[in-house]
């Protein structure tokens, strides 16, 4: 039954998705062996297909069988029904405790998970089993757990001390009894899988190697190689391992697993290409969700796949529901720019174990923090968890809405025990790198990237490139800039920045003053459905889109003086930085990159205005995808002209640096007390624009980062 209804699956839908389970029933009524039962109400589970009274089948022959009752949590609409049948037939057998307690766990019934061990018998066969799960649950839940003996008890005595500790104390436990661990599969992986997530990879190697010298012949080394191929930025050498897999040419044999590296593969591979085609991917993730339709990794691969190919909003309405996991879609959401949908799954998803609790409460925060609400936001993430791994991941959000208030104590409050917990999380480690910057501490900050330098150099085998972050650090190194008054005199984007954004000037409204109501947006290349969704949420105003051949003509008519460094430019993000500057300072309007989405009306903004910038969260600078202006504004004059000469400085151009942000924060402080100019904090243009949104085009090697 199971490889060609496996093979009919990957190649399509069932014509009748019933036909397998009816088979089952009837097999099972004329006497089918309970094994072979088994595996076929297992097949249909799998695959997410109805039982058509195959279960009814079983039931009646085996009434008492935990494993009977065990599938039919995954095949029973009525999973209340269907638990309670599984805990009668376990407390009557007093014996595979571990079933039922995971399956209350599954359902966020934690303490009735733990309880279910109080009739454990030491004298159950399965009682070693059920200990260890007791165990596993007890550190999970951070309560008191039994001492489990042997390797598994090794394994569980890891988690405790990395759970309840952090990443640092793991390493050095590692470090201390690595060469006495047993060849024990489970322990091994569970270390690989942990020092990556850790982001230790020096260690997650070092383990992948004592694993495979102990157990040669372990199941899950060529996973593990896979994934720490993908997570070094190595796709081709995780492409080599899949391919010498067995069952290269048969998809419909492989396991879940394979299936999402595989994926993972196909979809770096795709983002590659200079004009990506995204449909592969989505027809390779559908008919793998035929295989597998219950597997939360190829859930959200196939939302990654929807997004990169489907209309915007029509994806939005459909992931308001479903069955794949509410904190995934709520993700989905998010990167959607739909914050306010993602609140609303959120708010319907079922109990689930504690720790997927604090994901979902996190993923509260970081919808309401995208919508610029940084109380609610605060409020959401709630109380910080005891044990120090999952501390740490509520650190990040903690500090991130701290900085975004300004409030750079309760910052660097959240990151210290977190950094001290979890050193190798390079997430922190940025984050704390920006407290660093906003308090004024530049050899801090320059410290913090160095350290992230380093343990990004260890996972991908090379230096990575220069960023934003380490432009203004070292422009920060060199800045005398008085911090209660700003740069005085010469060129400091960091001194600049850090006093617009911990000081931003007061709007005053000039009367009488008028910013054009059209926008202008800039964009070459496919129109893929994420460009059309940016094009119409921008149709409250009346619009134009350029691309490069229309940016020359209207350089050539109004600023032909730009149009040799407008053409010396090699990416498209460069360009369309000089054209808007220029656009703007001739025309006025708006402007706006068309991976911002407006969710309500930005119209009033422009209400007493000359006009409206926003100054960035992260540090400080001043965006330059959203502008609007009075046509021939000094600010923007001044702008193009500084951008201009920038550009005939540099041979190769930092979008971002050269003629972006960090040009535009030196343009604007000369004015920064002109009446009629409206800086936005971050969370202000949030609250109406979902901002710097993830579309396809930044995953190829076309985007200026």
């Amino acid at each position: 039954m199971t490889d060609p209804l496996a093979r009919s699956l990957w190649q399509g839908d069932l014509a009748d998705r019933t036909a397998p389970g009816r088979d089952l029933a009837r097999a099972i009524a004329d006497g089918l062996a309970y094994p072979l039962a088994l595996a076929g109400l297992r097949t249909l589970a799998r695959h997410g297909l109805p039982d058509a009274g195959a279960l009814a089948q079983a039931r009646r022959r085996w009434p008492q069988s935990i494993d009977r009752a065990r599938i039919a949590l995954d095949l029973d609409g009525d999973t209340d029904t269907a638990l309670d049948d599984l805990a009668r037939i376990v407390r009557a057998q007093n014996r595979r405790l571990s079933v039922l307690a995971r399956a209350l766990w599954a359902r966020g019934r934690s303490e009735a998970a733990l309880a279910v061990f109080d009739t454990l018998d030491p004298a159950s066969d399965t009682a070693e089993d059920d200990r260890a799960t007791q165990g596993e649950l007890a550190i999970l839940a951070d309560a008191p757990g039994p001492p489990v003996p042997g390797p598994r008890g090794i394994r569980l005595s890891f988690l405790a001390d990395w759970r309840r500790q952090g990443g640092a104390v793991l390493a050095r436990r590692y470090d201390l009894e690595r060469a006495g661990l047993p060849a024990h599969p489970a322990l091994w992986s569970w270390l690989v899988e942990t020092f990556a997530v850790e982001g230790d990879h020096a260690r997650a190697r070092h383990a992948l190697g004592e694993f495979a010298a102990r157990c040669p012949g372990a199941a899950d080394l060529d996973p593990l190689r896979i994934r720490l191929a993908l997570d070094g930025e190595m796709p081709m050498r995780a492409r080599r391992i899949l391919d010498a897999m067995p069952d290269r040419d048969a998809p419909w044999r492989w396991g879940a697993r394979r299936h999402a590296q595989h994926l993972r593969c196909l979809a770096n591979e795709i983002a590659a290409n200079d004009h990506p085609d995204h449909a592969p991917l989505r027809r390779e993730t559908e008919a793998a969700l035929r295989l597998f339709p219950g597997h939360g990794g190829l859930q959200a691969l196939h939302m990654l796949a929807r997004e990169l190919t489907e209309p915007r909003a029509a994806l939005a309405r459909a992931l308001t529901s479903g069955e794949q996991d509410a904190r995934a879609r709520a993700g989905t959401l998010i990167r959607l720019g739909r914050h306010d949908l993602a609140l609303e799954v959120l708010d319907r998803a079922p109990p689930g174990p504690p720790d997927e609790s604090l994901r979902r409460r996190i993923r509260r925060a970081e919808a309401l923090f995208g919508l610029g609400d940084l109380g609610a936001a605060r409020d959401a993430l709630g109380p910080v968890p005891e044990a120090a791994a999952p501390a740490a991941d509520h650190a990040y959000w903690a500090a991130e809405i701290a900085l975004a208030r300004r409030d750079l104590i309760a910052a660097e409050t959240a990151l210290g025990p977190a950094l001290t917990a979890c050193p190798s999380r390079v997430g922190l480690i940025l984050t704390a790198a920006r407290a660093r910057f906003m308090a004024g501490d530049a050899p801090g900050a320059q410290a913090l990237l160095a350290r992230f330098r380093a343990l990004k150099t260890e996972q991908i085998g090379h230096a990575p490139p220069d960023d934003l972050r380490d432009r203004i650090v070292r422009d920060a190194l060199s800045d005398t800039t008085d911090p209660a008054t700003g740069p005085s005199t010469g060129p400091s984007v960091a001194g600049a920045a850090r006093a617009l954004a911990l000081t931003p000037p007061s709007f005053v409204p000039v009367p009488g003053a008028r910013i054009p109501r059209r926008i202008a947006h800039y964009w070459e290349g496919p129109r893929s459905p994420a460009i059309e969704d940016g094009l119409d949420a921008w149709a409250e105003f009346p619009q134009t889109l350029f691309d490069a051949p229309a940016a020359r003509l209207w350089l050539a008519a109004h600023a032909p003086d730009l149009g040799g460094a407008f053409d010396r430019l090699a990416q498209p993000a460069a360009r369309a930085d000089l054209f808007r500057v220029a656009w703007i300072a001739h025309e006025g309007g708006l402007f706006a990159d068309l991976d911002e989405r407006p969710r309500a009306s930005v119209a009033s903004w422009l209400d007493g205005a000359r006009a409206v910038l926003v100054i960035e969260q992260g540090h400080g600078t001043i965006a330059n995808n959203f502008l609007a202006a009075e046509p021939g504004l000094a600010l923007f004059t001044q702008a193009r002209e500084r951008i201009a000469r920038r550009l005939d400085q540099v041979a190769t151009p930092y979008p971002w640096w050269d003629c972006g942000p960090a040009q535009m924060t030196l343009a604007v402080w000369p004015h920064r007390d002109t009446p009629g100019l409206r800086l936005l904090t971050q969370q202000a243009y949030d609250a109406r624009v979902a901002t710097n949104l993830p579309y396809p085009h930044k995953r190829g090697p076309g985007h200026w980062r």
